[in-house]
């Protein structure tokens, strides 16, 4: 447990990640992916956090049937990292918005239903929190500066 915790304490680079990210993962030619012009420091697992962020971007690309933009946003509010990720897909029908962080729950033909709950359990071991909305989805992440 303490060499969790201290991985929870290191400063990394947003830039970096998001970098790597896009890097390691299959981004059809179809799908633009706007990163933020800024940067920011977080203290985080760094690889918790490519685990979050590479599962909604993927989970964004899915969404737009692989055409479309996905917008990643970056800001300090209120001693708050804000990360912001957006796709241009057709949103989370209604009647599964209050479903999408249950475990075993999937919108995909072939999904187990624990990506956005473990991407959930990741910001809260951060001591963060996510959320998201609709038309357009953005999944909004806050981690404590």
């Amino acid at each position: 447990m303490q060499i969790q915790a201290k991985l929870l304490e290191i400063l990394e680079s947003l830039a970096e990640i998001l970098n790597q990210i896009v890097k390691e993962i299959f981004v059809p030619s179809t799908i633009k992916i706007n990163l933020p012009k800024n940067d920011m420091t977080i203290k985080c697992d760094m690889n918790k956090l490519k685990r979050v962020f590479s599962n909604l971007i993927v989970n964004g690309v899915q969404a737009m049937n692989y055409h479309g933009t996905i917008n990643i946003r970056a800001m300090d509010k209120d001693g708050h990292n804000v990360i912001e990720i957006e796709d241009t897909g057709n949103g989370i029908p209604e009647n599964m918005m209050d479903k999408i962080f249950e475990p075993l729950f999937t919108t995909k033909e072939y999904g187990t239903g624990l990506d956005l709950k473990t991407c959930k359990n990741i910001i809260e071991q951060h001591k963060g929190k996510i959320t998201f909305r609709n038309n357009p989805t953005i999944f909004t992440i806050m981690i404590p500066k």
